[in-house]
């Protein structure tokens, strides 16, 4: 009876009605069960009311709930919004949801499109005065935020005022002194590189629109991260467009994906479906893809721990003195330049591959082999569609010989960077374990640590693999078996095995 009643209300996330039921219950008989479940709907009620139904972030979410179910058509009955922290909230099961079910369904009616965007008045004099902006549906999406948030009675008030009230968590918005724990980091380089670009749209808007004149720069920045963080590529009406789809936008990332999203041409709207099921009170999450650290930071704000899709960026530099100079730019087709790769440490990439290849076109020293090279390109490099031209990138291993140049770069590229640091690897893991850090300081070191290591790889890759080189094949058959060269098996196989089957 009572116990049945109240884990009903619990399923259905009608907490006070089942904390009501154990109340009834418990003037009958004292129950075990019934103990154990006023304990979760205690828990429950507590993670519920994390904030007083007076505060103004609950009246946020709650007129947000009510103005999305203003429209009939809006499905969202077992989603429900939790706080956790300023400008931190997310999105839970309010009942057990199944796999392959819909979850959520924002008509079109309630979506902020590009094309909503480009009829803003900040927007037309962009479009007249043909401004070529470096992220122009961002632009386009800014102004209307901007321009929104002024009307008091924006149709769009709930989901605006719900938006974050800053981004302090994105280097964008670092101070000198949080900038300081990215010191060494190439990853500073986008971060001044993404103030300089809105710099320059800033700047462009302004010099053609007189009504953009009222919003300062930072305001511009704020609606800008607005934009690139949280909008949707959709396809509307056989258009591809982007979209701000409130709700929808506040589902936290985890990879694997848990759901997936798409715009409903039949329904006329936005939806979310499951990909597994989801139990009552868990947080329901959207995958915003493989990505390095880098950009979940840049863009978001977060780190991901243990992230696979972890990069740093390396340059390779030509060598000026190199006498075969002439030869190897008419090759390639472009004059000597520094090339940037951001790399990884697997080496099924074709980054990581391009990165060995242009370092082995670098250290290619003997011009007979260069000739053959190219011959090889011509003879079997060439396809239908190949418009191209022959790639330095390239490259496949040579010689013994030029390979372990290459091996020798590839390690002094990676400790030259790992030197430009004011930490070692090592220390940033212990100051991890201290507990007086700030969020971005922690994130800042969880993202150079993640370069560091990506450095460190390649390191050792160079220093374990090289000797192998100068072996016999059937001393290396032998040794690689052996624990050491494990992480090393892609290149071993594509390069050294090749390499010293030639040989024999």
């Amino acid at each position: 009876g009572y116990y049945r009643l109240a884990s009903a209300h619990l399923e259905l996330d009608e907490l006070v009605e089942g904390k009501r039921v154990v109340e009834e219950s418990r003037k009958v008989e004292q129950n075990e069960l019934i103990e154990e479940l006023s304990k979760k709907l205690d828990n429950e009620l507590a993670q519920e009311n994390v904030l007083p139904d007076d505060h103004p972030e609950r009246k946020k979410m709650d007129a947000l709930t009510k103005w999305l179910a203003s429209s009939t058509e809006t499905y969202m009955s077992k989603l429900k919004m939790r706080y956790y922290a300023k400008n931190y909230r997310g999105v839970h099961a309010r009942q057990k949801i199944r796999n392959k079910e819909l979850i959520l369904f924002v008509p079109k009616s309630h979506l902020i499109t590009l094309e909503m965007a480009k009829e803003t008045i900040i927007s037309k004099r962009i479009i007249e005065a043909k401004l070529d902006l470096l992220s122009p549906k961002h632009s386009f999406l800014s102004t209307f935020l901007l321009l929104e948030r002024q009307k008091t009675d924006s149709f769009w008030h709930p989901y605006l005022q719900l938006l974050p009230s800053d981004y302090n968590s994105i280097p964008i918005f670092f101070n000198d002194e949080d900038l300081k724990w990215l010191e060494g980091s190439p990853f500073l380089d986008q971060v001044r590189d993404k103030i300089s670009d809105m710099q320059k749209d800033y700047d462009a808007i302004w010099a053609v629109s007189p009504e953009f004149h009222q919003f300062t720069f930072n305001e511009f920045c704020w609606a800008r991260m607005t934009a690139s963080s949280r909008i949707f590529g959709l396809t509307i009406d056989d258009k591809k467009t982007d979209a701000f789809v409130p709700l929808a936008d506040m589902l936290n990332h985890r990879r694997p994906k848990q759901t997936s999203w798409q715009y409903d041409q039949v329904r006329g709207g936005f939806i979310i479906e499951s990909l597994e099921d989801i139990p009552r009170g868990e947080q329901v999450y959207d995958s915003y893809g493989k990505k390095c650290n880098s950009r979940f930071f840049l863009n978001y704000g977060f780190i991901v721990l243990n992230n696979d899709g972890n990069e740093v960026a390396v340059r390779v530099h030509w060598n000026n003195d190199d006498p075969l100079r002439q030869t190897k730019e008419q090759l390639n087709g472009e004059p000597f330049a520094v090339k940037t790769f951001r790399i990884q440490t697997s080496f099924e990439e074709t980054v990581v591959q391009e990165f060995f290849g242009l370092i082995r076109f670098v250290e290619l020293t003997d011009k007979t082999k260069l000739m053959q090279l190219y011959q090889l390109y011509e003879t079997h490099g060439r396809g239908e569609n190949d418009r191209e031209g022959f790639k330095a990138a390239k490259t496949p291993p040579l010689s013994v010989e030029n390979e372990k140049k290459m091996l020798a770069t590839v390690r002094r590229i990676c400790d030259g960077q790992l030197a430009r640091y004011p930490t070692t690897l090592e220390e940033d893991l212990r100051l991890l374990k201290q507990d007086d850090l700030t969020e971005n300081q922690r994130n800042c070191i969880l993202l150079r640590s993640g370069e560091k290591e990506i450095l460190q790889h390649f390191v050792k890759l160079a220093e374990t693999v090289a000797p192998l080189l100068d072996l016999p094949m059937k001393d290396v058959k032998r040794l690689v078996l052996t624990q050491p060269y494990n992480a090393y098996m892609d290149y071993i196989n594509n390069a050294v095995v090749y390499l010293l089957s030639r040989k024999e």
